[in-house]
């Protein structure tokens, strides 16, 4: 059941995505139909154009057009390319949106000026000179110079709607907008929950396969595990070396245990993908992980290269409590601050390590660790 709400989740996040694009496309379209009226508007109040130019009968349906164009364009963007630019570079994945729009946009014109022609000259005239004159309307509406610039036009808002698609996923889920908005601009305290995900035996891992392919094997799996992250709505803060650092809100991460699940998603998606790691690099990686909760200040920081910067206690807490994984050989551990504003509703189980002194702290810190329960009958 939570899978499912899971999966619902992540739909309607990705069709929020569709709706912006949408709103974007109609609000793009809406500017350029306003200017060219005027422009024609001018003209003719000039004497240089003779006539008139009635602005809502041709408004409304340019709106409606955009906006059908946007959550289409959209849901293809967003639910069918999206996943396949992220393993492209930057430059693909706006480059080949473009030319697959202007592809597929000609291709489509075509058949529909001449399909919708030859219906109506086939009420008019024989089978054979309906398409002689079809063929004709067709080469007179591509020979238009207005056809190829409405092409390029929205061949560049889809290249650049990609762009920005990519640009977000350069900040991570959300960043963008925090930026657009000035959310830190001036900086805050919040209550998050953090989660420091560290590659087990790098080092070894390291001088066994080499750097280059060492390196392959991280960007192999950051990608795996990004789809987990974002299932369970994690933010990807910070990826430092071979450990990622994965933050939550506490209301999200709190949720359905969000934050506990993404560990074992994680864990479950590179064992369904074992085979592929045996093949290319003799080996299955695996994660250990610390988990805390806590107040951090959250801001903007930086001028040339700016980012959204966490500092507090907890941060550094909870590398602490990751770092202490292989000493109590476990694959998680987890403090008793957030272990106890969790439900664990029967699918986990925890069992208490006891309080630790970490290094750099004078008080204790009650850690523990969780498992899947197993049904044993």
């Amino acid at each position: 059941m939570a899978t499912i709400d899971k999966h619902n989740t992540q739909f309607w996040m990705k069709m929020q995505r569709v709706l912006v694009i949408a709103l974007c496309w109609m609000l793009i379209a809406a500017v350029i139909f306003i200017n060219e009226y005027f422009f024609v508007a001018d003209l003719i109040a000039m004497k240089k154009l003779t006539g008139s130019y009635l602005f809502w009968p041709d408004f409304i349906p340019t709106l409606i057009l955009s906006a059908f164009s946007g959550l289409v364009g959209g849901y293809f963007l967003v639910f069918k390319m999206y996943s396949r630019y992220r393993q492209r570079s930057f430059l693909f994945g706006v480059i080949n949106s473009g030319l697959l729009f202007i592809v597929l946009y000609i291709v489509l014109a075509v058949i529909g000026l001449f399909t919708l022609a030859f219906i109506y000259f086939l009420f008019q005239m024989d089978v054979v000179a309906a398409l002689l004159k079809s063929l004709n309307n067709l080469l007179l509406n591509l020979n238009t110079p207005s056809f190829f610039i409405t092409m390029i036009i929205w061949g560049l808002l889809v290249s650049g709607t990609q762009f920005m698609l990519q640009v977000n996923d350069k900040f991570g889920q959300g960043v963008l907008w925090k930026f657009i908005t000035g959310k830190y601009y001036h900086p805050r305290e919040e209550e998050r929950i953090f989660m420091f995900l560290d590659l087990k035996s790098s080092t070894t891992i390291a001088e066994k396969i080499g750097n280059k392919y060492f390196f392959e094997l991280m960007r192999d799996v950051f990608q795996d595990i990004t789809e987990p992250i974002i299932q369970n709505l994690g933010e990807i803060y910070q990826y430092v070396g071979d450990e990622v650092v994965i933050s939550w809100p506490v209301e999200k991460g709190l949720k359905e245990n969000n934050c506990l699940q993404c560990f074992f998603q994680v864990a479950r998606k590179l064992e369904e993908r074992k085979l592929y790691y045996l093949e290319k690099y003799d080996l299955i990686p695996s994660f250990k992980a610390g988990l805390h909760i806590g107040e951090a200040m959250v801001g903007e920081i930086g001028v040339i290269k700016k980012d959204i910067v966490f500092s507090g206690d907890v941060l550094n807490t909870t590398s602490r409590i990751q770092g202490l994984c292989n000493n109590y050989k476990a694959e998680i551990l987890i403090s008793s601050n957030l272990l106890q504003r969790l439900q664990l509703n029967g699918q986990f189980q925890s069992i208490p390590i006891g309080e630790i002194e970490l290094r750099g702290k004078e008080e204790k810190v009650a850690l523990n660790t969780v498992e899947i329960k197993t049904d044993k009958h």
